[in-house]
């Protein structure tokens, strides 16, 4: 047998066994893909799972939650804790029983604030303008909640309206609840609407009068420790109401007997935590065993300033959130300018 050949006799089992250990190779990954697949498709069907139940539009809809105005134990959980009531009770209201306004914007967030600047700008004065809110002061949603690590999840220089005509630089990519909440009141300000305003009032009905070509608005305001209905007219009515300021507490077994202090995280209490929507410092957690329900956007930002703080965190989760890195950092005035 010639060299050549006796070499590639040898070579055939080492080909063939080569050949083998390819073969067991791909079918460990053929294995190994069904198997991620399977396990992915498991996952995905456990969260479906969990997502209906989350929503639950049918049968329960919102009588998955509490409904706080009909709740004794529960009902404080809706109320307003940031209003300053004797501040609101010295000043005149911005609209009272029996008068009528051009304009009646319903919402004092960043969407009505936007149509009333809007307004202005098209030639109406602000005089003609009225807004009314449920909350206290301006903001919207970023009145009602300031728990600690509060920020928008939109980069602030696409979020926040009227940069341009403010001439203003947001502070950071991405703005911290107090700044939102403060910049609200400075378009107020700078539009000469702070006045303009009745707060801690809730529209009850509109009614649309063919024959005099108007809204007829019900109203109830809270003023001086009670409430009162008042009755306007508008020629135009405007609603911006956001669905993020009433607090959600789930239906859930044992909740009407639980005894140990208890807020939602949109009435942050910061008597029972310590610290201030400015200062998250949450010292009075120290030696304290804290429970938080939920893994979204709010409870992401909040959890790290509870476990800082806690003596002990349990975070109680149905549906996982998809979380990315931030990357939050102050704005470069400089490329700002440019």
């Amino acid at each position: 047998m010639s060299s050549s050949a006796a070499e590639a006799t040898k070579a055939a089992p080492l080909a063939q066994e080569s050949t083998n250990q390819q073969a067991t190779n791909e079918a460990k990954v053929a294995g190994t893909e069904q198997g991620g697949a399977d396990h992915a498709a498991k996952i995905q069907q456990r969260y479906t799972e969990e997502r209906d139940k989350r929503l639950n539009h049918r049968p329960q809809g919102t009588a998955q939650f509490i409904d706080l105005a009909t709740s004794d134990k529960f009902r404080h959980f809706q109320d307003d804790i940031w209003a300053d009531h004797e501040a609101l009770d010295a000043q005149p209201p911005a609209l009272r029983d029996g008068e009528h306004c051009r304009f009646l914007i319903q919402g004092a967030g960043f969407g009505g604030l936007q149509f009333a600047v809007r307004l202005v700008e098209a030639g109406f004065p602000a005089a003609d303008i009225r807004i009314v809110d449920k909350a206290g002061g301006f903001g919207g949603t970023w009145y009602w909640n300031r728990y600690p690590g509060l920020m928008c999840d939109v980069e602030g220089y696409i979020y926040m309206p009227l940069l341009e005509e403010l001439g203003y630089m947001p502070k950071h990519k991405y703005s911290y609840g107090t700044e939102l909440r403060e910049y609200s009141e400075m378009v107020a300000r700078h539009w000469n609407l702070t006045d303009k305003a009745l707060f801690r009032t809730e529209l009850k009905s509109a009614t649309w009068d063919e024959s005099e070509k108007e809204w007829t608005m019900k109203m109830i305001e809270t003023r001086n420790g009670a409430e009162q209905e008042i009755t306007v007219r508008t020629d135009f009515f405007i609603t911006t109401a956001g669905l993020l300021n009433t607090p959600h507490l789930p239906v859930v077994e044992g909740i009407e007997e639980f005894q140990v202090p208890a807020f939602h995280t949109s009435r942050w209490n910061y008597s029972l935590t310590g610290g201030t929507p400015y200062d998250p410092s949450l010292t009075k957690l120290k030696d304290m065993k804290v429970g938080i329900l939920g893994t979204g956007a709010t409870a992401i930002q909040a959890i790290p300033h509870l476990a800082m703080w806690a003596k002990q965190l349990y975070v109680y989760q149905r549906t996982p959130s998809a979380v990315d890195v931030r990357d939050q950092h102050p704005t470069d005035e400089e490329q700002w300018n440019r």
